[in-house]
């Protein structure tokens, strides 16, 4: 819910970067991992069926050396080992074949638990998202959560993707070729091995170096994905003052700085990859020089060596492999990163233990005490303006020049300010079932944070709120917002049906139900006028509507859930006189027999509320009917005043006005009759 003008800017857990959550005591690759794997536990048979497919597909690497070491010295050679031709091929094109519809059906598995995970993982980030209380989302970009949803999570996939389990099981050959290789001749295996030091040392220090070239690339693109979002929803404004050129300006700045990131960590893999293919022929150089003096001493047969060099390239292999699917895997480690820092933020409004069920209320309500502060938290200003700059990520520099074990990955948490505003303060009111209660005042004056802590979008600092005599928070949540409606300035309509649009907060509704709604929001007959009527397929947003159309529909939406207690801010502010005319109208049959909250500007439309609360400054300055605020000469009767001075046509005093008004509002209050209100 956009809390507009008197929301101001709400607390949110920062996330990225920026983020000081529980993720520094969970970075270390294992911890993340082993909590990744949590997802995995579902999908267990997929992955055990995966392994079993992995090692049978590794028979032929690990038979093919030997089966040529026979085929060179038993076979070729015409030995006595009762080894012949025919036998060698039969079993090679055993194993070829096997490994063919071995390797077919682990594709196929591997695809189909990538797939699972993706859509199990994202239905969790998604699931949390939704539980976030106001305080999350006011410091949230759409894009940049979008970005997590689905970018991340599709990142993280990765991690159990083809080409991953691949280097998974290059490692178990890595240590099967190891043991034939000592087996085969022990001497030409050390000398052949003694370059790995050399390739740990520079994985250690190239590693760390591409972890934060990745985590930069993926955080520049969350700031990608928000701007856009942002500016394509408002795009209307960009066009309408020529603001095309600055956003492509933009866009160009943020795409070449993630172009940058993602150039230095192809850069560094691709260094890493030269090194270990440096370090693998270096093995093949001396395995040819040191094993063919061995052949030529007699020391070590023909086909001995050549084994030892296809388990040589078995061992030195899957190294290389590595390097070159090390920035899938890092980028997959900071994908995973980014959604633990989400799925790590808790949310500040949920259920208690034990929250009672709400299946129906009176619709009671009492504010007693309420205060409410709005705290910003932003990043510390700094004295380098590149890092002033919201739209870029700097990459993240190592503590060190040179490490001997990979060092700890944690994300850089930048320093930040709070910026504190009091909204709300000692707020003290009761609004008895049935009552209609407005508030105005100013803008920023607290109007809408204080009907956000009705259906608890926010919860209140100090001070409680009652529902029918009991604290709002001891009730169950979801049961909670059951019983309440809000109709918006701005309403939302999602893209669908007619229909799907007025039943969304009651699915189980029937077509009857959803038309006899329809006709108490005046939104009948327009809807019929449409071709395809309640089936008719409504824009994003709604925007193919009119405005008068989209809250008749969203009233018609609210008037379906059958609330106790309906919410109402600036629900016609926005409409022509016509439009207006109508929907106030569906309003009245909207508000019968329900504890209604009205937020208005234009006082004409609380003229009947049973009270009204004049807010300023997060305070009730006045409260009272129309009639008694008017006689009290404080603020109502100023914006009164003011309102009716610039309708005010030329020659009409304001008292002439104003005075045709009282007499008008005072005869419809004594026929309504309003029940006594305590404040």
């Amino acid at each position: 819910m956009s809390t507009g003008g008197d929301s101001g800017t709400g607390k949110g857990t920062r996330t990225g970067t920026e983020t000081g959550t529980s993720t520094s005591t969970e970075s270390s690759k294992k911890k993340l991992i082993r909590r990744y794997l949590q997802f995995v536990k579902p999908y267990w048979h997929y992955l055990a069926a995966i392994v079993a497919l992995g090692m049978l597909q590794y028979v032929v690497p690990l038979s093919s050396p030997w089966l040529t070491k026979i085929l060179i010295d038993d076979v070729l050679g015409q030995s006595d080992s009762g080894w012949t031709l025919k036998k060698v091929v039969v079993i090679f094109a055993s194993i070829y074949a096997m490994s063919v519809v071995v390797s077919f059906f682990k594709s196929l598995l591997t695809a189909r638990l990538g797939s699972q995970m993706v859509a199990f993982v994202r239905r969790q980030v998604y699931e949390h998202i939704q539980k976030m209380s106001q305080r999350f989302y006011d410091n949230q970009q759409v894009g940049g959560l979008l970005s997590r949803v689905i970018h991340d999570v599709n990142g993280a996939q990765n991690l159990v993707g083809n080409t991953v389990i691949n280097v998974l099981f290059d490692l178990v050959m890595v240590i099967f070729a190891a043991f034939f290789l000592f087996s085969l001749n022990w001497h030409l295996a050390l000398l052949s091995l003694w370059l790995l030091p050399i390739y740990y040392l520079s994985f250690t220090n190239l590693n760390i170096r591409i972890r934060y070239a990745s985590r930069a690339v993926n955080r520049q693109m969350e700031r990608i994905s928000g701007v856009l979002v942002e500016r394509i929803s408002g795009m209307k404004v960009v066009q309408s003052f020529n603001g095309e050129h600055t956003e492509l300006e933009r866009f160009d700045k943020q795409t070449g700085r993630h172009i940058n990131h993602s150039l230095a960590a192809q850069l560094l893999s691709n260094l890493l990859g030269r090194i270990s293919e440096i370090v693998g022929h270096s093995g093949t150089l001396i395995t040819w020089a040191v094993g063919g003096a061995f052949v030529l001493n007699g020391e070590m047969s023909i086909g001995s060596l050549i084994a030892f060099q296809a388990f040589l390239g078995q061992m030195y292999g899957p190294i290389q492999r590595f390097a070159d699917v090390n920035v899938t895997v890092q980028n997959a480690m900071t994908n995973i990163e980014r959604i633990f820092e989400l799925l790590d933020v808790e949310p500040d409004v949920r259920n208690k233990d034990n929250a009672l069920p709400l299946k129906s209320c009176q619709g009671d309500i009492r504010f007693k005490n309420v205060s409410f502060t709005y705290e910003t938290e932003l990043p510390a200003p700094r004295t380098d303006t590149v890092h002033n700059d919201p739209d870029l990520v700097e990459l993240q520099k190592p503590d060190r020049s040179f490490y001997w074990y990979p060092p700890k990955t944690n994300p850089t948490v930048l320093p930040t300010t709070v910026e504190s505003r009091t909204a709300l303060e000692s707020i003290s009111f009761h609004a008895k079932p049935g009552q209609v209660v407005a508030l105005v005042g100013p803008s920023g004056a607290g109007k809408s944070t204080l009907i956000n802590f009705i259906p608890r979008f926010y919860d209140a600092d100090q001070g409680s709120l009652y529902l029918d005599g009991r604290d709002i928070k001891e009730y169950d949540l979801h049961d909670l917002r059951k019983q309440i409606a809000v109709v918006l300035q701005d309403n939302i309509l999602f893209s669908g049906t007619v229909y799907d649009n007025i039943v969304y907060g009651r699915p189980e509704a029937s077509m009857n139900e959803v038309i006899e709604a329809a006709k108490a929001a005046n939104a009948h007959d327009f809807i019929m006028k449409w071709e395809k009527g309640y089936s008719t397929v409504l824009g994003e947003r709604g925007l193919r509507l009119s405005g008068g159309q989209k809250q008749r529909l969203a009233i018609a939406r609210a008037l379906l859930k059958d609330p106790k207690i309906l919410i109402l801010d600036e629900a016609t502010s926005a409409l022509d006189a016509e439009s207006e005319a109508v929907v106030t109208e569906a309003l009245d049959n909207l508000m019968k027999n329900r504890t209604t909250f009205i937020i208005a500007h234009r006082l004409a439309t609380v003229v009947r509320a049973d009270i009204i609360l004049v807010m300023d400054n997060g305070h009730i300055a006045e409260h009272g009917t129309h009639e008694q605020l008017l006689q009290k000469g404080g603020l109502y009767r100023e914006l009164y005043e003011k309102q009716l001075k610039a309708m005010r046509p030329e020659g009409l005093e304001i008292a002439e006005v104003a005075a045709a008004s009282a007499t008008a509002t005072a005869a419809a209050a004594q026929a309504q009759q309003p029940a006594p209100v305590t404040v």
